[in-house]
């Protein structure tokens, strides 16, 4: 099942489940980068690029309000999603693609949205509900990395696999704390 499902939103990505905004025009590739760089990169790459984005905000929330363990977890993996960003948008870059988030306002699975991230500062458990929102977002998005092996290009195909061992690390801990 969760196969499909990562089918069907590379999918929508590829198609543009959302208008396309004006985008500048993209840097000019180098021969090697675009050559193996097409539309299932692209929709990969932006996938996760919309959902680290939300992750961030998460991550940023535990980091400033959760309880010890949680706070020091958040603020580790807000710091690798922002590096993770960063490798991403670079990706993009090296390809002459521009990031567009056809993803904004979207309710995917694993992605925190705006009125989940609204509940979460009220909640009367704070950590009960980050650490379920942080579980979700680390179980999709180690299963959207996963699905990455059918892509070309060898630099995103490496992203992906660091992105899914990644993840299982990253739940391994939150396990470890008894979360979830």
């Amino acid at each position: 099942m969760r196969g499909i499902v990562v089918a069907v939103l590379l999918v929508l990505g590829l198609t543009g489940c959302a208008q396309r905004a004006e985008a500048p025009p993209p840097s000019t590739p180098s021969p090697t980068a675009a050559a193996a760089f097409g539309p299932a990169e692209t929709a990969f790459v932006e996938l996760v690029i919309a959902t680290d984005d939300q992750a961030v905000k998460l991550l940023d929330a535990g980091a400033r309000r959760a309880g010890p363990g949680l706070r020091e977890l958040a603020t580790d993996l807000a710091a690798a999603r922002r590096a993770e960003l960063a490798a991403l948008h670079e990706l993009l870059r090296q390809a002459g693609v521009a990031y567009v988030n056809n993803h904004e306002g979207h309710d995917m699975p694993g992605m925190p949205t705006e009125p989940e991230l609204t509940a979460l500062a009220a909640a009367p458990d704070f950590d009960r509900e980050f650490a379920r929102l942080l579980r979700a977002h680390l179980t999709e998005s180690a299963t959207v990395a996963g699905s990455a092996g059918s892509l070309a290009h060898p630099a995103t195909k490496d992203a992906a696999a660091r992105m899914t061992e990644g993840r299982k690390a990253e739940l391994a801990r939150l396990d470890q704390l008894g979360r979830g």
